[in-house]
């Protein structure tokens, strides 16, 4: 009660109080004690406080005064706490800011972010990701290819979304297929674990050098060849026994060319055969020797 507060409402107090009549200060001290809800007072208790007031004016002034310092302490703490929730909840309000990649055809990407995880976008693809990753999960959202090297954080899970397909890692470096005009969405497993998820169902944990194959809600596991599925961040064109659509698909999205042709190519029991950092007619020429002719015109591969 000795501090610069008290001395500072018991002034206030005085300045006002010291001048009324005894009517005046009786109806006051009636009114003080209504307002701030101490007790219900009655006629009785304003006459003897009125009758206390000479011999212990002071003792009414310091009552007074600590109420006052009171509810003054109070006042503050409370609007600081609704300050203070306020700012969390605008805080918490405030959107995440979302930084998008995109890759075109004939293009690739190497990202690293804070955490220390590396990917690799594979042409025509796009990933999603906050600027700042979640104190509780690093989520991002890919379409199209990409290979990740997560860092390893045990109580920080990194997850992948694509779809209604998620995959969640601690330290895992895996390979994950999700073209957005494609039915299928792949997670390969190279090293690490991996748990996937689709839809409502119950998730799948994979081991190394498994894959799972998600098409129409329904998921397969199944073994993969980690050479051919991830030697395109190596820049490497790997095929194994393929068909015309597959060496079709992924050499237009390698070179971003449109194929053009009237009678579609045939690859009897598959193509298979790699290509390391090689032109489109280098591939096409090894490819089609003895198989198709072709022609390549600006950003169309004509065969026949």
């Amino acid at each position: 009660l000795h501090s610069a507060a008290f001395d500072e409402a018991k002034k206030v107090i005085l300045d006002f109080y010291e001048p009324l009549s005894e009517e005046e200060f009786q109806s006051e001290a009636f009114r003080f004690k209504r307002r701030i809800d101490l007790t219900h007072a009655d006629k009785i208790d304003v006459v003897k406080l009125y009758e206390q007031r000479s011999e212990s004016k002071s003792k009414w002034y310091y009552s007074i005064a600590a109420t006052l310092l009171f509810f003054v302490s109070l006042g503050l703490a409370i609007a600081w706490y609704i300050d203070f929730q306020s700012g969390s909840a605008e805080e918490k309000q405030q959107p995440i800011a979302l930084v998008v990649k995109e890759t075109a055809r004939g293009q690739k990407l190497m990202l690293t972010f804070h955490d220390g995880t590396r990917v690799k976008l594979n042409s025509g693809s796009s990933i999603t990701y906050p600027e700042v990753f979640g104190n509780e999960s690093r989520e991002v959202i890919i379409n199209g290819e990409a290979y990740f090297e997560v860092a390893k954080h045990e109580q920080w899970p990194f997850i992948v979304k694509s779809n209604d397909v998620q995959a969640k890692v601690l330290g895992t470096s895996f390979n994950v297929t999700a073209y957005e005009n494609e039915e299928t969405v792949i997670f390969a497993l190279v090293e690490g674990k991996l748990e996937v998820q689709s839809s409502d169902q119950e998730p799948v944990l994979l081991e190394p050098e498994s894959m799972a194959t998600i098409k129409d809600g329904k998921l397969d596991i199944s073994k993969f060849n980690i050479h051919q599925l991830t030697a395109w961040k190596d820049n490497k064109i790997v095929f194994n026994r393929s068909g015309f659509d597959e060496v079709q698909k992924t050499l237009e999205r390698w070179y971003d060319v449109q194929f053009i042709y009237t009678v579609k190519p045939v690859f009897v029991g598959g193509y298979t055969g790699e290509f390391n950092n090689m032109t489109l007619n280098d591939v096409l020429g090894g490819m089609g020797s003895g198989k198709f002719n072709y022609k390549i015109d600006g950003k169309k591969v004509f065969i026949n």
